[in-house]
């Protein structure tokens, strides 16, 4: 598997601090971003670098149909791949401006590590549209489906 992306440098204290750059670069976060990132601050000079990142599609794992995401989890396991911290999603955003336009990638992190002030648990994804860069997210429990051509981005 090839690395996509590594990670080796962050020019910021804490998710605060990456969120109000974002404001200034006119990057897009969701409202559910900011709550989730606001309310727990992440100190990101406690981050381990270099970190390598692999996008990975479904079909890459072995499905050929439609599958929950605990499966695409569980079998992304087996092939020695692990899941990404979420504070990582806003990060890459930094690091992948030539995103193509109209493309939403998502990040496998833990389930329930990105929970909303409603309680509601997300995954983060990047997107570019509307010549603007985004960080979103796409809600997330085990039975949420996905299929052979979606992609997720995974360490190891």
């Amino acid at each position: 598997m090839k690395i996509w992306k590594t990670i080796d440098n962050i020019k910021f204290d804490n998710s605060k601090d990456l969120l109000l750059d974002f404001k200034k670069k006119n990057f897009k976060t969701s409202l559910w971003v900011d709550n989730i990132f606001e309310k727990n601050v992440y100190h990101l000079k406690k981050i381990k670098l270099p970190i390598n990142l692999y996008r990975v599609s479904l079909k890459d794992l072995g499905f050929d149909k439609a599958t929950e995401l605990e499966k695409v989890y569980e079998k992304a396991k087996i092939n020695h791949l692990k899941l990404v911290d979420p504070i990582l999603a806003l990060i890459t955003r930094e690091h992948y401006l030539e995103q193509p336009t109209g493309e939403w990638l998502r990040f496998a992190t833990p389930l329930d590590s990105m929970i909303d002030s409603d309680g509601v648990s997300h995954l983060p994804k990047l997107g570019k549209a509307l010549n603007l860069y985004f960080v979103e997210t796409y809600w997330s429990y085990s039975k949420a489906i996905f299929h052979p051509h979606n992609e997720f981005v995974f360490c190891k």
